[in-house]
Formats: C-alpha cells, sequence, structure tokens
C-alpha cells in the first residue's frame, strides 16, 4: 500500500532542508543531493529540476506540488493567475515556437451580373449597326427592306463593387454584345492606344477577374436629351464611338463628338 505525504509536512521546513518521503521507505530522509537547483527571482520558492530514473518521479511531483502550494499562500495584491507561473515554468518546460498565420478571405467580384436587355441602336446621325463580317462591326445609314441588316444591342446589365458606379451616379456598368450572338464589344491596348474589337465568349456572370473588365462599359445616360454615352472601363476617358463617314467600323475615342460621334439613342426593347 503505497503512503502519500501531507502537504503541510512537506511544507513545514523550507525547501532548502525539507526532509522527503523515500519511494520505499515510510520513514523521514534527508533530501538527496540534486543535480540541478535553480531560484526563480523575485517569487520567493525554489524549483529543483533533476535527471534520473523514473524512480524519482515522485519526489520531483511533490516538490512541484509543493512549490506551487506556497505561492498560492503568499499574500499578494492581486488574485493569482496563470501569468504567475511563468517565471518558474519557463526552466522546467521548453519554450514552444508559434507562427503567425494571416487571415485570407474571398475577394467579392469586380462587378456582379443582374439581368440582360434588348435595344435598338442609332447614333445621332441615325446611323444603325450593322455586322458586316462575323468579328466587324459598323455603322450606316439603312432604309427599306435593307432596315433588316441592322443589329440590336443585347446589354448586360451589371452591378459595381466600389462607389463607382452606385445607382444615383449616372455611372452604370454594362456588357455591349450582339443580340443572337455570343459576340461583346471589347476594348483592349493595340500598340500606343486601345481598341474596340467584337470577342466571341459569355459574361453574363459575374465579373471576378481584372482581366474581363475589358468587357465592361459605362452606360451614362442624359435623361433630358434621351441619349447615352459608352465609356469603357478598362480606360477611362475612352468612349465607342461612330464615324461622320458612313460604312465605318464602330470604334474607341477619347475625343468624342469632335472628330466622331460618340452619343447614341436606345430604343425599342
Amino acid at each position: 500500500m503505497a503512503f502519500v505525504p501531507d502537504l503541510d509536512t512537506l511544507e513545514s521546513s523550507s525547501l532548502n532542508e525539507e526532509m522527503l518521503y523515500g519511494p520505499s521507505c515510510l520513514c523521514l530522509q534527508k533530501k538527496p543531493r540534486l543535480e540541478l537547483e535553480g531560484t526563480s527571482p523575485g517569487v520567493g520558492i525554489q524549483v529543483t529540476v533533476t535527471k534520473g530514473p523514473l524512480s524519482r518521479t515522485f519526489r520531483q511531483a511533490a516538490i512541484l506540488v509543493v512549490a506551487v502550494t506556497k505561492l498560492l499562500k503568499q499574500p499578494t495584491r492581486k488574485d493569482f493567475a496563470d501569468s504567475d507561473l511563468g517565471s518558474f515554468l519557463d526552466d522546467i518546460f521548453e519554450p514552444v515556437s508559434f507562427q503567425c498565420i494571416k487571415d485570407s478571405y474571398t475577394r467579392a467580384p469586380v462587378f456582379r451580373y443582374t439581368r440582360s436587355q434588348s435595344f435598338d441602336i442609332l447614333d445621332i446621325d441615325h446611323k444603325c449597326f450593322v455586322l458586316e463580317s462575323p468579328t466587324q462591326l459598323v455603322a450606316l445609314h439603312l432604309q427599306g427592306p435593307s432596315a433588316g441588316q441592322k443589329v440590336k444591342l443585347n446589354i448586360a446589365l451589371y452591378r459595381p463593387r466600389s462607389s463607382q458606379g452606385a445607382p444615383g451616379s449616372g455611372r452604370v456598368p454594362v456588357a455591349l454584345g450582339i443580340k443572337g450572338y455570343q459576340l461583346y464589344m471589347s476594348c483592349v491596348m493595340s500598340g500606343t492606344k486601345p481598341i474596340l474589337q467584337l470577342e466571341e465568349a459569355d459574361i453574363r456572370r459575374d465579373i471576378e477577374s481584372v482581366e474581363l473588365t475589358r468587357f465592361i462599359f459605362y452606360r451614362l445616360d442624359s435623361p433630358a436629351e434621351g441619349t447615352t454615352r459608352f465609356e469603357s472601363a478598362a480606360f477611362p476617358g475612352w468612349f465607342v464611338c461612330t464615324s461622320l463617314q458612313p460604312r465605318q467600323p464602330v470604334g474607341i475615342t477619347n475625343t468624342p463628338d469632335q472628330v466622331n460621334i460618340a452619343t447614341y439613342e436606345l430604343s425599342g426593347r
């Protein structure tokens, strides 16, 4: 039957003169010489760390219990906290290193798709848009039977992530597609300036990549005149335009309505 020492007996003398029960006898015996002794400054307790066989485990545990009990009974001006153990536990346990991991998050879409609408489009010179080749859009006057050649715009509407195109700002993000085709206008850099081209794509979805901003134009409405303009989101200050001359490609300009036409009328949703 194992004998468990009474803590009051262990505390009756200082740790420098403590008497310990041996693991295999019931009589008091003098504390054996230890390999390493350290005193934590400013705490008033002694912590003994020893290296040896498993038979010394009981003695080590008893010393630690006495040390903690003494610390708890010391008069202090504040409640005992875990941090109070740090001064001598650091000598017992190896330090633990921690790795700081930064938070990650999913970025909101650049533009959130809402719906699509179809419109007839005329520039203010009453020229229609015509698809002259699979990737070439031109503007010209159409009359009579040839009026059936005009194309309608399929305008995809988006909500912007930032306040740049928020409701009430007059800047609505849109993508300009050709109804009946998977063709959308895009503004890209060619040489030293941007150009307008048609690309086959399906962007009736959230635009999460900055690269796809080439398909986005800000629709700038003028309610008083009933007209609108389309400014490139990728190249601010550049607008979709037509030439003053008929049967010329639809392009893009940074000098709207000077040597070109950048103002349009939409109808026939």
